[in-house]
């Protein structure tokens, strides 16, 4: 049984054209270089589709054989097996197989792995990073979409005394008054437990003791308290290295904390783990709940008109990315 080949002999580069002949009795022969070996001693690649296979002989020579097939045959006369990764490649049931298990590999990365990770990572990130990585944010926000606050002096002073009370003194949080027609009413926290509360949302609160935004501030403590935002950016850079490094587009990696918070908005989960932690601190303080359930009524009936106004929701407001409005207001309602 003979085969055409291209040997190497290890010494230098120059490929040779050679007649590979294997005998019945299972020897590998080049009569041209005087190699006649069991093939037992030899490296014989696997197949993988038509890829040129290699024989690597003991030594340093090598042979690379193009004609699968007929190796294939040669080899099967010898009993010596096919390459498994060969059979499995050309069975659509182990390639569809291999896909499904890709894709569910990959919606795990996605899913509960990147969570898992995300919550796990979050808690090992020192508080340093955190005022460094908002304090960033805050400016480039404030460079963009973020303006300075039209409040009138009374009203912030109002708003400090409920965020001190709510806070209890404690200077990991900071209240920024700021406006964006942009991004409308609105309010965020920041990693570093920095709160960002909008102009346009303050003016939305109809309550003459704006417990509807101590309800909004209590809310976004929350998602500090239990670092929803350091968990949805890590979450977010983890799925996009993945989505990078299955397209090969690196600039899908091109995000940024401001961006993330507020375009994208936290999961539902945190969400409700949010609204549940501000009922729990409105309750501490003895201040009912319902002020906070008129203003979402005010926000869905705001966003309502804006969009229907725009034919498209171009804004992402603080209701936007929260759950039914109707779910919160009727849990709210109940002090």
């Amino acid at each position: 049984m003979e085969i055409a080949a291209k040997f190497y002999d290890g010494v230098s580069s120059k490929e040779h054209i050679v007649t590979v002949r294997f005998s019945k009795e299972g020897r590998f022969i080049i009569e041209e270089f005087g190699i006649d070996l069991p093939v037992e001693v030899l490296e014989i690649s696997p197949r993988l589709g038509n890829t040129p296979r290699v024989i690597n002989l003991p030594g340093k020579e090598r042979c690379k054989i193009e004609d699968n097939e007929k190796l294939d045959k040669i080899l099967e006369g010898l009993n010596i097996n096919r390459s498994g990764i060969h059979k499995l490649e050309r069975s659509w049931k182990a390639a569809l197989a291999s896909v499904a298990l890709i894709a569910a590999v990959v919606v795990f990365m996605l899913t509960a792995g990147a969570d898992y990770t995300a919550d796990f990572l979050a808690k090992m990130v020192p508080r340093g990073t955190l005022d460094y990585a908002s304090k960033n944010a805050l400016e480039q926000l404030d460079k963009t979409v973020l303006h300075k606050s039209n409040l009138n002096k009374q009203k912030k002073v109002k708003i400090l005394k409920m965020f001190s009370r709510l806070t209890g003194g404690d200077k990991r949080y900071k209240l920024h008054f700021r406006s964006s027609p942009q991004i409308g009413a609105n309010a965020f926290a920041l990693p570093s437990g920095d709160i960002i509360l909008l102009d346009e949302l303050v003016m939305l609160d109809k309550d003459k003791q704006l417990r509807g935004i101590l309800g909004v501030l209590a809310h976004e403590k929350g998602h500090v308290v239990y670092r929803h935002g350091l968990r949805s950016i890590i979450k977010g850079a983890i799925a996009s290295s993945i989505i990078t490094y299955i397209t090969g587009d690196i600039s899908i990696l091109v995000s940024s904390v401001p961006t993330l918070l507020i375009t994208s908005g936290y999961s539902r989960k945190f969400e409700s783990q949010a609204d549940r932690y501000a009922k729990k601190e409105l309750n501490r303080m003895h201040i009912s709940s319902k002020p906070l359930a008129k203003l979402f009524e005010k926000l869905d009936a705001f966003y309502g008109k804006r969009n229907k106004e725009s034919n498209i929701s171009r804004y992402m407001g603080w209701i936007s990315t929260h759950p039914p409005t109707k779910e919160r207001i009727k849990f709210f309602m109940k002090d």
